[in-house]
């Protein structure tokens, strides 16, 4: 009898091709997870370099018109385009300045950028109010055209950055939305704002004074050729020196000497505007006037030294507060002069944004200089003397000792040895002689010429160049005539000190509305 052997059937058949084609499906999945995710990497990497790519284009149009604002920059746009030079009347609310950059986009002309067609402004009416923009232009308060980019004009033929417009017009309580008076009343929309030095922190105010400097608000739109819009704004403000001076003449230390001119025409007075000064552009002396000292000392017993000095017959010559003959008063020193360590940082920050420096380049750090004099006009390797008058103050760093001759100058003068001066020799501005430990005013003769601002002397250097802890001792000097004297002028003071840079109050980025 033959077995029968049945064949069971395989439950297992097909169970590897089942599992082969989930992990096919599997790693199909990941495949397409690892494409979709390479995808979207790209994608945001595309999109941050946009981005990235929009901000610097941005930041490149608001740096050209902080840039452009320095009265010293070549391409300067101060004193015209609806900016008032430095120092002159505040930017009228109302008053608007637009730099354009049309950049390779067709169609696109230095006038027709800002058009609706284009890139038009929506964030001016945003920030004043609606219909602020159309208004200004109507009263003719928009420059038209608008001021040529110089970012675009590489002699190689490379384009600049793409932004496409900067605007540059001044701030208010109502277009920042913030009541810097803290008043609690509606928000000012006609009072343009001020960055006040004086306040402890510095901050805004309404009120304009000779340490308040107006707020700019500069405004920047970049778009890419694919589209991409970036729009940032900056409020700035000059970054100023912060020399402001307690008298006509100023003797920081221990006075060592002190001989006052004989002649009948030699004053010194504190109160401002009392000279012949030329006048300054757009700045008006107060009125009444500030009145400040004569001289201002550091203690009583330098101001007794001071008024032995002075003939008796002409104690009544020197003028100004507090109505003492002669008038001669221990004052508080600014900061900036509160120590040689103070001073010296203040004029190295003069040093460096000098028009010219006497002799260039500079000796070497700590030395004692007083023992090489240079005169006005001079001219020597490496240096020019700087062409200088009313209406085109410079910065002068003497390196060394100076003697003016009959001459007048216009700026801020700085000497880092003895200051020798005449009878006709005269400047408009401010002087500050400080430096090594002979550092000494001297005049002579007589004659006509005046001095109208502030004077400053101090000795900051012992004999061998080093760096004082407290200042020295100094001496002024004027035989004979001595010339007409010497006389406080606000106006001069603050006209002459040109900012080297304008400061960032604050930045921030916008939605674009187009």
């Amino acid at each position: 009898m033959k077995n029968k052997i049945k064949k069971r059937s395989n439950s297992q058949n097909g169970v590897a091709l089942l599992v082969a084609m989930i992990t096919l499906l599997l790693i199909s999945g990941v495949a397409v997870a690892m494409i979709v995710a390479s995808g979207a990497e790209t994608s945001i990497n595309g999109n941050y370099r946009s981005s990235s790519s929009a901000y610097y284009a941005s930041l490149a149009g608001l740096e050209e018109g902080r840039g452009r604002l320095l009265p010293g920059s070549p391409n300067t746009i101060v004193g015209g385009n609806g900016i008032p030079a430095f120092n002159s009347l505040p930017m009228p609310v109302d008053q608007i300045t637009y730099i354009t950059n049309p950049n390779t986009a067709a169609g696109e002309t230095l006038t027709n950028v800002l058009t609706t067609a284009f890139y038009p402004d929506n964030q001016y009416d945003l920030e004043f109010g609606a219909g602020k923009l159309a208004l200004a232009r109507g009263a003719g308060k928009v420059n038209n055209p608008p001021i040529q980019s110089r970012a675009s004009t590489n002699t190689a033929g490379i384009p600049g950055p793409m932004y496409k417009w900067v605007r540059i017009n001044p701030v208010t309580e109502f277009s920042l939305n913030v009541d810097v008076d803290n008043t609690g009343g509606p928000l000012n929309q006609t009072n343009v704002l001020y960055y006040e030095t004086a306040f402890t922190p510095p901050s805004l105010t309404q009120t304009p004074s000779p340490t308040a400097y107006q707020v700019l608000e500069v405004t920047s739109l970049a778009v890419l050729p694919n589209g991409t819009e970036k729009l940032m704004q900056y409020l700035v403000t000059p970054q100023v020196y912060g020399m402001d001076f307690p008298g006509a003449l100023t003797l920081a230390g221990s006075v060592g000497t002190y001989s006052g001119a004989t002649s009948n025409p030699y004053r010194i007075n504190g109160q401002d505007g009392s000279g012949n000064a030329p006048a300054v552009p757009g700045c008006t002396i107060p009125n009444p006037p500030v009145v400040k000292d004569a001289i201002g000392v550091s203690t009583a017993a330098d101001a007794a030294v001071v008024a032995a000095g002075i003939p008796n017959n002409r104690q009544d010559h020197y003028s100004g507060a507090g109505g003492n003959t002669p008038n001669v008063n221990p004052a508080t020193m600014p900061s900036v002069f509160s120590s040689p360590a103070a001073l010296d940082q203040l004029v190295n920050d003069l040093r460096q944004n000098a028009n010219v420096v006497i002799p260039n380049p500079p000796n070497p750090q700590n030395y004692n200089n007083s023992g090489t004099t240079y005169n006005f006009g001079q001219s020597g390797p490496g240096y020019t003397w700087p062409a200088m008058s009313a209406s085109n103050p410079q910065t002068v760093y003497v390196d060394g000792s100076f003697d003016l001759g009959p001459n007048t100058g216009y700026g801020l003068l700085v000497v880092t040895g003895n200051f020798h001066y005449h009878g006709n020799s005269g400047w408009n501005g401010i002087i500050l002689v400080v430096g090594d430990g002979t550092t000494t005013f001297d005049g002579q003769g007589g004659g006509n010429g005046e001095f109208d601002g502030a004077i400053f002397v101090a000795t900051t250097r012992d004999i061998n160049g080093v760096q004082l802890n407290n200042f020295g001792t100094v001496n002024y000097d004027i035989s004979g005539g001595g010339g007409n004297g010497a006389y406080y002028n606000s106006c001069w003071i603050k006209n002459v000190q040109q900012p080297p840079t304008y400061k960032v109050l604050s930045f921030r980025e916008i939605q674009y509305t187009n």
